[in-house]
């Protein structure tokens, strides 16, 4: 049975492992748990990662007209933007009758539709770029997905969230016949710059421009309480999209848990407690640069965040900065030097930036400095969401989602609270309880279009077959270079329509080049420790091979994994965790070009570390006890 057989992969996620390691650094404080209420005199910003936005105080807006009649809240701005109402927001601000006033009102002024008419006469570089960066576009995960599902030949940017230039929008489900094209529509590209995307806690934001400037607070509020805009709102800014087990948030520290209400948090009075970005997170160690307050724009230049102005050629990210950009050669465009020549954070008031240690016995080897990337080394932990199992719904049955209440869509978990309420047995209220409806008036499940706000039957349901985060397996990346790498798009995919037709079953897409929709792609972990890895972590670890969780030669020769093939997916027998096999062969690809699974040499001599290696690791072993206290 479907529904069964797709229930057996969703159930089988079970709570992370992290291992044990020697503690080698103090991992700081653990991120806070949400302060989130829906009271409006309650903090905008609770407890939260780094310093909330500067907020300058406000002046009365120059020729106001009428507008402040009935907009008194807000006839301030910030001093730089302290304009007539009618030069953002348009309208007519002579008229008395309100439909005159708001003939031609541009509601949000940053939004990038209308930016030319608004920000874009101050800031017409800077609008123009934005509208055309990744941010906007979303090109590298519409063509990957695109790719995965085999609409298109090649992740190479063909598509993007709007038509520009040699872009097309990605197609409308009924034009491509694609169910990746309702995938990205319905649930995927609710973050990019056109759309306000979520309102959840945490979430909620402006368009275009306004989604980074105008200051959202973190809790209960449905609009921003200040009239007026920011150089930068920090990490918070970010985290509006950049959250839910994607880089960003493990630069914070949190990890998501998952969906089944068995790995939720207990109930206290019939409720949960309360969640930001859609969730319940795990707090795990953050990021040595948060640690250090530092925050996004520290790192990623304007040049990321606006973009170049150039359209996306590549399947690659485009981001430049490279950790010897700061800690090596310190030609980062936010290094500075002071007096002394000593390399400092340009936006960290004169603090110094550490530099590589030339003499560490890792640093000190050839191969680690021209073939590795530093968070091979250095990443203390990664996402490791394994098998993406997606069920397009459009019959009324919500009792089996029920205990899977609180993945994260807004979309599916509106529709699950609107039909089965928020009672303790199936998802329990943050707030006031919403009573289930009898199953007779349950409402067919319909979802809108994030690209056109068209609302379509049926609904996206999600799961994992398990979610991790430990040491992360190694590859390589589109340079060459040992990388950590991510499963991504290991898609699983059922369909059952609204007459209980079953019109697939546990079906693992075949990719535009022809291969099942297994992948795995090189990453950054945003986990970065000061200590790297132990050399045994690597050397001599399956893991790190690409192998996956198992141990080598122990009772018999040969290597003993620990999980078991796939055994409900039809069709398949894979391991979710390996990359390659024994001998280094690949069983899964990467959509980034020229990157992918160890070579089998590599494999090989991290399977089987050589006298030199060991040799080096003693010596490593006698120096680190000579410094210890």
């Amino acid at each position: 049975m479907l529904a069964l057989g797709m229930l057996l992969c969703v159930v089988t996620g079970s709570t992370p492992a992290t291992g044990k390691r020697p503690v080698a650094q103090d991992p700081g404080p653990l991120a806070p748990s949400p302060v989130v209420t829906d009271n409006s005199e309650g903090p905008a910003y609770p407890e939260w990662w780094g310093a909330p936005p500067k907020i300058d105080e406000g002046v009365s807006c120059r020729d106001a007209g009428n507008c402040v009649k009935c907009h008194a809240e807000t006839s301030k701005m910030d001093p730089s933007h302290a304009f007539a109402c009618v030069k953002c927001h348009g309208g007519d601000p002579s008229a008395d009758d309100e439909q005159e006033a708001h003939t031609g009102l541009i509601a949000d002024p940053g939004d990038l539709r209308t930016t030319d008419q608004t920000c874009g006469k101050c800031h017409p570089e800077e609008a123009r770029r934005v509208k055309r960066s990744p941010m906007a576009l979303a090109p590298r995960m519409i063509n990957h997905i695109r790719f995965a599902f085999g609409a298109q030949s090649s992740p190479s940017p063909s598509h993007a969230t709007v038509n520009i230039e040699n872009l097309k929008q990605v197609p409308h489900p009924a034009e491509s016949s694609s169910l990746g094209d309702d995938l990205l529509r319905r649930s995927c590209l609710r973050c990019h710059l056109y759309t306000r995307g979520s309102a959840r806690w945490g979430e909620l934001r402006g368009q275009g421009c306004s989604a980074c400037h105008v200051p959202y607070p973190n809790n209960g509020d449905k609009k921003s309480r200040w009239h007026t805009l920011v150089r930068s709102t920090g990490a918070t800014a970010c985290l509006k999209c950049h959250n839910s087990n994607h880089v960003g948030s493990d630069f914070v520290g949190l990890f998501e848990k998952d969906f089944h209400r068995g790995f939720q948090s207990p109930f206290a009075s019939g409720k949960l407690p309360p969640t930001i970005y859609g969730s319940e997170q795990h707090r795990l160690a953050s990021d040595v640069h948060f640690r250090a307050g530092m925050t996004c724009l520290d790192c990623h230049t304007l040049d990321e965040v606006h973009g170049t102005g150039q359209l996306p050629e590549s399947a690659v990210t485009g981001v430049k900065i490279t950790c010897e950009g700061c800690h090596v050669r310190q030609d980062h465009a936010a290094i500075l030097k002071d007096p002394d020549g000593k390399a400092i954070l340009l936006r960290g008031e004169g603090r110094k930036v550490p530099q590589w240690n030339a003499e560490s016995i890792p640093h000190g080897v050839e191969a680690h400095r021209e073939k590795l990337r530093c968070s091979a080394c250095h990443a203390a932990w990664s996402f490791q969401d394994y098998g993406f199992h997606l069920f397009l719904e459009e019959r009324a049955d919500y009792w089996k989602w029920a205990p899977y209440a609180a993945q994260n869509d807004p979309q599916v978990q509106d529709l699950l609270r609107r039909n089965i309420g928020t009672s303790a047995d199936f998802v329990p209220p943050v707030s006031g309880a919403v009573p289930s409806k009898p199953e007779a008036q349950w409402e067919l499940p319909a979802t809108t279009d994030w690209l056109t706000s068209e609302t379509r039957p049926g609904a996206w349901f999600r799961g994992y077959t398990e979610r991790r985060w430990s040491y992360p397996p190694l590859g390589r990346d589109s340079h060459g270079r040992v990388s950590v790498m991510r499963p991504m798009y290991q898609y699983v995919i059922s369909h059952v329509d609204a007459e209980q037709n079953l019109l697939l079953d546990r079906v693992v897409p075949t990719t535009g080049a022809g291969s099942p929709a297994l992948i795995f792609n090189p990453y950054s972990p945003h986990t970065i420790s000061a200590v790297g890895r132990a050399c045994q972590e690597c050397h001599g670890s399956p893991k790190a091979a690409g192998l996956g969780v198992g141990t080598w030669g122990l009772g018999e020769p040969g290597f003993h994994p620990v999980w078991q093939p796939e055994s409900q997916v039809p069709g398949y027998s894979f391991r979710w965790d390996a990359l390659v096999d024994e001998k280094g062969n690949p069983l899964q690809i990467s959509t980034h070009p020229s990157a992918g699974p160890l070579d089998p040499d590599t494999v090989k001599r991290l399977l089987h570390p050589s006298d030199l290696h060991r040799a080096m690791w003693y010596k490593y072993l006698k120096d680190r006890g000579k410094t210890r206290p």
